[in-house]
C-alpha cells in the first residue's frame, strides 16, 4: 500500500532538516545562540511533522517487519526506528529545556547530548536512506 504522503517527500523533509541543523551549527559558532535555539526548535518541529505524517504511518503499513523480520529491510527498519526515536525524544528534550530557561548558561551544561544528538541524527538520516534505497529502489 502506497504511502498518503510520498517517500520522496520525507526524503526532502530529512535533507531540509539536515540543511537547518548544519546552518544552526554554524549560527552557534557565531555566538548567536537564541537564534541557533530557534533553528533547532524548527528542525525538532519538521521532524515531528516528517514523523507523525510519513514515516510512523509508513511504518505501521510495512507488513514486511512483522511478517520478516529477520529480512535485511526489517532490520534496518527496526534500527532506524528505534535510534530515530531516542534521537527524537532527546531533540525534544534539548529544545524544550532550552526553551524553559531564562538565561542560556544552563544549555552549556548540555552540550555533549547536543553533539550526541546531532551525530546520532545523522546515523539515523544515513539508515533512513538505506531503508528507502531497500523499500523503494531495491
Amino acid at each position: 500500500m502506497e504511502p498518503f504522503i510520498s517517500p520522496q517527500v520525507n526524503a526532502m523533509f530529512q535533507l531540509i532538516i539536515l540543511a537547518l541543523l548544519v546552518v544552526g551549527i554554524g549560527i552557534k559558532r557565531r555566538k548567536k545562540f537564541a537564534l541557533h535555539g530557534m533553528i533547532m526548535l524548527a528542525a525538532v518541529i519538521l521532524n515531528l511533522f516528517s514523523f507523525f505524517l510519513i514515516m510512523l504511518p509508513s511504518l505501521l503499513r510495512t507488513e514486511i517487519v512483522i511478517t520478516q523480520p529477520l529480512q535485511a529491510v526489517s532490520i534496518v527498519a527496526l534500527i532506524h526506528s528505534s535510534v530515530g526515536l531516542v534521537v527524537m525524544i532527546l531533540g525534544i528534550w534539548l529544545v524544550a529545556s532550552w526553551h524553559l530557561q531564562s538565561s542560556i548558561k544552563n544549555c552549556f551544561k548540555n552540550k555533549r547530548l547536543m553533539r550526541l544528538a546531532s551525530v546520532l541524527w545523522l546515523v539515523v538520516l544515513l539508515i533512513g536512506f538505506l531503508l528507502y534505497y531497500l523499500l523503494y529502489v531495491y
